[in-house]
């Protein structure tokens, strides 16, 4: 059968997995990717490994397990009849727009519930009006990357993820001439993002580049003697 090589996902996703409670839900998550790897290019299997495995544990397996068994199985297992699966639709499609992941009103309970919509609500150019929930760190080609707002380059060098993570942050924050209330908000959503989630999507051993990265980097190293010097006082 179709296969996805374990090297193409980072340790700690992998321990998410391994952490699920049952082996029911470490397979149920590991079909799901399958499939996603079967109908749609995957770019971060780590990434979308991670997300499977958040909605297993908010939904439980039950819910991707209509998606894996498909309308009969060949071991004896009885079809689902039409009424079961419209039902079924239903349910995940009411989550879905509990979540506000789906719009209840659009959504056209007949159809394949789509539970990747809520990627069409991400952005890498935050707009004046737009209202923001969260920040989501993202590692991908830089040319594809070219008009986010907020972005450094990663080359090679001797930086591990979790001290790369907290230079882009600072980056971010520090590097940013816009003095708007609204970037200020943008500030404070960056800083919200947890130490886990920088390091899950940041590369290992690497150099942050960026426009005016290495005053940047000479403020951090000042602030750092100075608090220093505070401390032996």
């Amino acid at each position: 059968g179709e296969i996805v090589r374990w090297d193409k996902f980072d340790a700690d996703t992998l321990e998410q997995l391994l952490g699920l409670e049952s082996a029911d839900e470490q397979r149920a998550a590991a079909k799901r990717l399958l499939e996603l790897n079967n109908s749609t290019r995957i770019d971060n299997y780590s990434s979308s490994l991670a997300g499977i495995i958040r909605a297993v544990k908010k939904y439980g397996a039950d819910h991707f397990a209509g998606r894996a068994e498909g309308d009969g199985t060949s071991d004896g297992k009885s079809r689902k009849t039409k009424l079961e699966k419209d039902a079924e639709k239903e349910a995940w499609r009411q989550i879905l727009a509990e979540d506000g992941i789906l719009d209840e009103d659009a959504a056209d309970v007949g159809g394949e519930i789509d539970d990747r919509a809520e990627i069409g609500k991400l952005t890498g150019i935050p707009q004046a009006n737009d209202v923001i929930l969260y920040a989501l760190p993202v590692c991908a080609p830089y040319s594809t990357l070219s008009k986010y707002k907020y972005r450094v380059k990663l080359t090679p060098g001797s930086l591990k993820r979790g001290k790369a993570s907290k230079q882009a942050v600072e980056m971010f924050v520090r590097g940013d001439t816009d003095k708007s209330p609204k970037a200020e908000e943008l500030h404070r959503f960056i800083k919200a993002v947890d130490d886990n989630t920088w390091v899950q999507s940041m590369i290992g051993d690497c150099k942050i580049s960026a426009a005016g990265a290495s005053k940047i980097s000479k403020q951090i190293k000042q602030k750092k003697k100075s608090g220093g010097g505070k401390k032996k006082k």
